[in-house]
């Protein structure tokens, strides 16, 4: 906190425009696919993801918010890009980012894993860094020297009632307000966020985002 103690009260982002990269095909769909089961074979643009069959897109879609991420990044930073989720979750995928059976053949479904986060983001011309112990203010230092945070977070974030879940999801801070010594709130996009105004430049008051954040984020940057 104390590095940005004299920081004066505003509004900073990145220098960058941030386009808004949902995990499943079909945003004003996702409420549904979290609460009601949805399967990629009724979503009419699931084919957009890139998967070869709704089967593919409807498991991958649902673990697919760190590549979410990845995918923001590289547009924000380099030009919008015509690479599908579909491609940037393979190339995870090689790099051993996800892990779906042990030795045994059982499912595990682990992933992904930060090393192969961070080689994804390399090959997609970016700069990454990760920091662990994270607090809200280490959040904020980093936008304002001009990184993208993935910040890991509950699901619930997603969501308009308590947050009762702890970590297993990326969001992609790009903003935040600054206001007599501290954070009052933080602009992101959610890659499945279940309502229109949680999914893309959601703001969110920075005491929920706190309850929400698991203390962990990978920032990113285009590569100088």
């Amino acid at each position: 906190m104390q590095r940005l103690q004299k920081l004066p009260d505003s509004d900073y982002r990145v220098p960058v425009d941030v386009p808004y990269v949902a995990q499943f095909a079909t945003p004003d769909l996702i409420y549904a696919y979290i609460h009601a089961g949805l399967h990629g074979r009724d979503d009419p643009d699931w084919r957009s993801f890139g998967a070869a069959d709704p089967d593919q897109y409807t498991f991958w879609a649902h673990r697919s918010c760190a590549i979410a991420c990845v995918k923001m990044a590289a547009d924000a930073w380099n030009g919008a890009s015509s690479r599908p989720m579909w491609t940037l979750v393979q190339d995870g995928l090689a790099l051993g980012g996800y892990r779906t059976h042990d030795e045994a053949g059982h499912f595990v479904d682990e992933g992904w894993f930060y090393p192969a986060i961070l080689d994804l983001a390399k090959q997609n011309a970016l700069e990454s860094r990760g920091m662990a112990y994270a607090s809200l203010p280490d959040v904020c230092e980093a936008i304002r020297d001009g990184w993208l945070v993935a910040a890991a977070v509950t699901p619930e974030l997603g969501e308009r009632g308590p947050l009762l879940r702890y970590d297993g999801h990326f969001v992609l801070v790009y903003a935040f307000q600054w206001h007599n010594g501290r954070c009052v709130a933080l602009e992101l996009h959610n890659p499945s966020g279940r309502y229109e105004e949680l999914r893309a430049g959601a703001v969110i008051d920075s005491r929920r985002f706190g309850q929400a954040f698991a203390h962990r984020f990978i920032a990113f940057r285009g590569q100088q």
